[in-house]
């Protein structure tokens, strides 16, 4: 075995939205051990988007990075698919990694050629599939098939494994990582500056006093579920209650919710705010957490949700029943059933203290099995076992 003081890392991914993806990523770069590790990023990019977060965030913790364009038009170019594969690969041959990272369909299907040729092991993380059209679902075929030839592939959550065994990816390659955070905001606080960056907040999203308010943090996108959750809006209004929705993101299916909304009547009631930084801040301010997805691996959006001691309700999907004990540290519902989500808002807003007392047994589970030391530690471990067995 070779010894090393420290190896060298491509870490390759295309951020766009500051997503689950996203924060992950960001989240292990935060943590990684640099005195063992020396990680650079790779991105590819969108040019003609005016700034990236992602980007911004790498070269703020003085990461050397690299970043390829997915395209030099707007409107697409022909060749674009060879010209990034060429550029990766001429970039990994260059920088002579230990081992390529990679994230993503596109990473995926570039970074194994590319890694290869430079006879580097690779290693992907799969955050779970997004379903879509028949463009993309090809690519999520693509990527299926490529995932079988990678040295290593870690999973976010045990259903995503159980899928990759569905798809000819042999068991022995898997290895399941759970998503982790570091969030340690509390909604117990009762600190003065505490109270008052609620309030600001609590107002910035429509919530006067004694108003519940929900919320949600991620992509808007047609797999989130969220147009469930403003239908349960409506029928919860319609039952007497008072209440706000907050939701944190942005994404392609934004206009269709804002349409929604106004003709469901609650357009009043729910406040898109877009993409925000800070979502910790407005995790202080929500009474209720709601994460209606169809479809998820394990996402950090309610790990952070929780960690922050707020009363979570989330679909029983994907990895969520691994985090969530419904009834205990928070409350599974069935996907695309505003009924159960409008059921659960009014078990949590009639009896606070069992929302309190969920939200404290969350915050315990966080704690003992989410910690984002270990988590980022048993990443580099995937690491050093990749490379050693590859030496």
């Amino acid at each position: 075995m070779k010894n090393r003081s420290k190896y060298k890392i491509a870490y390759v991914l295309t951020p766009i939205d500051f997503g689950g993806l996203e924060k992950v990523s960001l989240n292990f770069l935060k943590h990684v051990d640099r005195d063992r590790f020396d990680i650079e990023p790779i991105m590819f990019l969108r040019p003609w988007e005016n700034g990236n977060f992602f980007e911004d965030e790498i070269r703020r913790l003085k990461f050397e990075s690299f970043s390829i364009p997915v395209s030099t038009s707007v409107k697409g170019e022909l060749f674009r698919v060879p010209r990034c594969l060429l550029k990766l690969k001429n970039l990994v041959g260059k920088r002579h990694y230990d081992l390529v990272h990679t994230h993503g369909y596109l990473a995926d299907l570039l970074g194994l050629p590319a890694a290869r040729a430079s006879g580097a092991p690779v290693v992907s993380t799969c955050h779970g599939f997004i379903p879509g059209g028949l463009k993309l679902s090809l690519y999520n075929r693509l990527d299926l098939l490529a995932l079988g030839r990678f040295d290593r592939v870690i999973a976010v959550s045990d259903s995503i494994r159980r899928d990759w065994l569905k798809n000819s990816v042999s068991a022995e390659r898997i290895k399941v990582i759970e998503n982790a955070t570091s969030c340690r905001l509390s909604q117990a606080d009762s600190s003065e500056s505490f109270q008052d960056a609620r309030e600001s907040r609590r107002k910035m999203a429509g919530a006067g006093p004694g108003e519940i308010l929900l919320g949600y943090s991620g992509r808007l996108s047609r797999e989130k579920g969220i147009a469930d959750l403003i239908c349960a809006m409506k029928m919860l209004i319609e039952s007497g209650l008072t209440l706000k929705l907050v939701l944190l993101g942005d994404g392609a299916q934004r206009a269709e919710l804002e349409e929604l909304a106004a003709d469901s009547g609650v357009k009043e009631n729910v406040c898109f705010a877009g993409f925000q930084t800070d979502v910790e801040s407005w995790l202080m301010a929500m009474d209720i957490f709601v994460l209606p997805s169809h479809s998820e691996g394990t996402p950090m959006a309610l790990l952070e949700a929780m960690a922050a001691g707020v009363p979570c309700i989330a679909t029983a999907v994907g990895g969520m029943p691994a985090v969530i004990h419904s009834g205990i540290n928070g409350i599974l519902i069935s996907p695309g059933k505003p009924v159960e989500i409008r059921d659960a808002v009014r078990l949590l807003a009639s009896d606070r203290d069992k929302g309190s007392g969920m939200a404290k047994c969350a915050q315990l589970k966080i704690e003992q099995k989410y910690s984002v030391h270990n988590w980022a530690r048993s990443i580099e471990e995937e690491y050093v076992r990749t490379i050693c067995m590859n030496q």
